[in-house]
């Protein structure tokens, strides 16, 4: 821009700068100079020649170059230096040339010119130099600075020159190596404290470039190079001469490089890897043990029979501690040992070890519960087996999971030294596990005999036995008796709901099962179940909460029968044709009645017609009404008689207690009255129900009303006295969850004795054929079918009481 170098024919086309704010960017603008942030829009310029590369980055100047077309040329801040000094002395000469020829040869002049620009050259040559000293004095200071860096670095370092050698030796290389930085410093012997002879270190693998051939047998494979930092290389091996048993080192060298990229040393760092290559070696050798374990679990846990699991563990154990012989003793009940299980290398005369050799060790081993190690047997025992012997051998105690000892696993092997007990963890607790699958193999064997002994018991159980799960109450098995009684098959009832066999109105039976507790048990007596195709049958059920191994379950027996409820039925009913037999008389009264009002009427029907005598239609309408009126009572007479007759069932059904008492004088109303007995019915309207069943309760009060007709009877004849009132008295009432009915006559009454045989079969105070003693007995049996109590209160010529509770419906 000077008018100086207008005329040489150089124009700049434009200034590149990511700073908008440089001096030089805002120098452009003043003056209308193109400026832009990227330089590479310059390439399309066809007038572009030269490029100046000015701001002392080495980097760029190579990336232009690279970027740049071939056609252009590239000065940069290097040159452009020089360049600048030669533009400012070329600038000086010509000033210089020109007040010469002002001068017209003046020769004072002519020298005061000369020295002029002498002392310009000067100057601009004292410039340059003070720009080197001032480079040169920052290269030291980052020299200084980097060896700062690198002595005070916790990290082993060290550094050469181009030549190989050593710039820098750091403290913690001092201490890694043991060799001193001052010993070391200047010399070639970065080599000496890692190896016997003289060898290239990595840094100076580094310098000389070496191929990855040379590489390779240095360092064999235990090379790479860094995936951190370009063009070094890393390596992790052991060096024997480090420390007294040596160290495991990971070492990285990188080149240093000048500004110009030429390679002017290397460096290399060291990081002392020996406790993490002690910690990976421990983890190896826990993995290893894991490993072992795991396939010693897993072996003994295999569903296979127990020789087939332990001598897959003990070739395992042979494995894992590269042994010729295993075998495993137990103790017997003498005391003494015997083989039990062994490794099955037939061809060795280690497979069995000698009696003598082991037996006082592992008696011993056993006795103290603690691994025994024998390495050198022949010295020991002062024998010598033979070459093919055992030289070492560990025995490892095998005790139950209740840490009682049991036997012993002997471990034998041909090499000297061979067991540690470093390895007494894991070998006790390969012991262990052993010991607890053998153990576990007796407990199993034990357990399939206890098993085949309760089956064959459960089975063979005469009656009919169900395992049901508490809370769904569901089939879980069943014994062979269930499938002969009820004619299912195991399949078809396991999964199905116990209540699934009785009446689904019945439930009493899923009440008690879900109030049973622990170790509890309830007996429901004459429930009805089906056999398979719906077929009905009666069975006692007893219920019991209980364990069944591991499970809680109820344990449900029932017993069938069907037969007693028969036999039952037909007592019961022979006392009904005893008790009608006995009430003939009453009932043919009881029918005489409608029966002369019929006659009545159909003798006048008959008179009057005889007559021709018009009946008036008043007297038609009241005399069909009576004879309607009575055969409606003769009706319902005969239909009562025929109910009562009737062959009940044991079912229950809600019955109002009051009913069947009114009914009973449906059939003893006539007695009542041809003894002249004073009935009082003290029946609570608001009494509710219970569940039983009608009929059966009816035979109930009516042996009972029979029973008190007869005491008054006995007790009138025996006073003799027209001043007795006979009486009885039925008063029911209910007292919360209760039902009570009292039955109460004033007749003879019974002495103790007598009441406490009263419930007895075949037991009576009648004459002979007067009653047969079963009255009571059966009704005590049908109170008792439906949770009922029945006590009696009675005192000799005064009168008896019975007093009868039931459980009320809960609506």
């Amino acid at each position: 821009m000077r008018p100086e170098f207008q005329n040489d024919g150089v124009t700049i086309q434009g200034i590149a700068d990511i700073d908008s704010n440089a001096p030089g960017f805002q120098f452009a603008l003043n003056h209308g100079i193109n400026t832009t942030a990227d330089y590479t829009t310059f390439f399309k310029n066809d007038r572009l020649n030269l490029i100046m590369e000015l701001t002392r980055d080495e980097a760029l100047a190579d990336k232009i170059r690279m970027q740049m077309p071939d056609h252009l040329e590239l000065i940069d801040h290097f040159e452009a230096m020089i360049l600048w000094d030669r533009l400012r002395i070329d600038l000086e000469k010509q000033n210089c040339l020109k007040r010469l020829e002002e001068l017209c040869y003046n020769q004072t002049e002519i020298q005061q010119a000369i020295e002029t620009f002498s002392q310009s050259v000067v100057m601009i040559a004292e410039e340059r130099c003070r720009y080197s000293h001032r480079i040169e004095k920052e290269s030291i200071r980052q020299q200084q600075t980097i060896s700062q860096i690198i002595q005070g670095s916790t990290i082993p370092t060290f550094v050469i020159d181009r030549n190989h050698v050593v710039t820098h030796w750091n403290k913690a290389l001092e201490k890694l190596t043991g060799f001193l930085a001052k010993d070391v410093v200047g010399t070639t012997r970065q080599w000496a404290p890692f190896w016997d002879r003289e060898r290239p270190s990595m840094a100076d693998v580094i310098l000389d470039q070496i191929g990855a051939d040379e590489i390779q047998k240095l360092y064999g494979a235990k090379w790479q190079k860094s995936a951190l930092i370009e063009n070094a290389y890393e390596a992790e091996i052991f060096f024997q001469k480090l420390g007294k048993e040596g160290k495991w080192c990971f070492f990285t060298a990188a080149p240093i490089k000048a500004q110009n990229g030429e390679i002017i040393g290397a460096i290399e760092t060291l990081w002392d890897t020996s406790e993490d290559k002690k910690a990976e070696q421990e983890r190896e050798q826990r993995t290893r043990e894991l490993s072992t374990l795991c396939t010693i679990y897993a072996a003994l846990n295999a569903p296979d029979h127990i020789i087939g699991r332990v001598q897959t563990a003990i070739e395992e154990v042979k494995r894992f501690l590269c042994a010729d012989c295993v075998s495993i003793f137990l103790a017997d009940k003498k005391g003494g040992l015997r083989l039990q299980y062994r490794d099955q290398t037939h061809d060795s005369s280690c497979a069995e070890l000698p009696v003598p050799l082991y037996a006082e060790m592992a008696m011993q081993a056993i006795a103290e519960g603690k691994l025994i190690i024998s390495n050198d047997l022949s010295q020991q025992t002062g024998s010598d087996y033979g070459s093919d012997s055992p030289k070492s051998i560990a025995i490892i105690p095998i005790s139950t999971k209740e840490h009682k000892s049991m036997g012993a696993m002997v471990i034998g092997s041909r090499t000297a030294n061979r067991f540690s007990y470093t390895d007494q963890h894991i070998l006790e607790l390969i012991g262990n596990r052993i010991g607890a699958a053998i153990e576990n193999a007796i407990l199993q064997e034990q357990y399939i005999k206890s098993e085949e002994k309760y089956r064959s018991l459960f089975n063979n159980d005469p009656n009919p036995i169900f395992i049901l799960d508490p809370a769904t109450h569901r089939i879980l098995d069943i014994n062979q008796r269930v499938s002969d009684c009820y004619g299912y098959l195991s399949d078809e009832l396991i999964g199905q709901s116990f209540l699934m066999l009785g009446d689904d109105s019945d439930d009493e039976i899923q009440k008690s099962m879900r109030n049973l507790g622990i170790d509890q048990s309830v007996l429901m007596a004459k429930k009805r179940h089906y056999r398979k195709g719906k077929i009905p049958f009666h069975v006692n059920i007893n219920i019991r909460r209980a364990h069944y191994g591991d499970t809680d379950v109820m344990i449900a027996s029932t017993t069938d029968i069907t037969e007693t409820i028969e036999k039952e039925t037909q007592l019961i009913q022979a006392s009904k044709m005893a008790t009608l037999g006995t009430m003939a008389a009453g009932m043919a009264h009881e029918l005489n009645q409608p029966l002369n009002v019929i006659q009545v009427c159909a003798d006048y029907f008959l008179k009057m017609t005889q007559k021709k005598v018009a009946i008036p239609e008043e007297d038609l309408v009241s005399i069909s009404q009576d004879i309607s009126r009575n055969i409606r009572r003769a009706t319902e007479i005969i239909r009562h008689m025929r109910d009562f007759a009737r062959q009940s069932e044991v079912v229950r059904s809600r019955v109002c207690i009051n009913d069947p008492i009114r009914d009973v004088f449906k059939v003893l109303g006539h007695q009542i009255k041809a003894h002249q007995i004073d009935l009082v019915l003290s029946l609570d309207p608001d009494i509710g129900c219970i569940l039983a069943d009608h009929n059966r309760l009816e035979q109930v009060f009516v042996n009972l009303v029979s029973n008190a007709i007869d005491a008054l009877d006995e007790k009138e004849t025996k006073i003799q006295s027209a001043s007795f009132a006979k009486r009885i008295h039925i008063h029911t009432s209910r007292d919360d969850d209760r039902v009570t009915v009292r039955v109460q006559d004033n007749g003879i009454g019974m002495s103790k004795d007598i009441q406490k045989r009263i419930f007895e079969p075949f037991f009576t105070t009648k004459k002979i054929g007067k009653g047969t003693g079963l009255g009571v007995s059966i009704s005590y049996g049908i109170i008792r079918d439906y949770d009922g109590i029945i006590q009696t209160e009675s005192t000799p010529g005064q009168g008896t009481t019975f007093t009868l509770s039931f459980p009320a419906l809960r609506e």
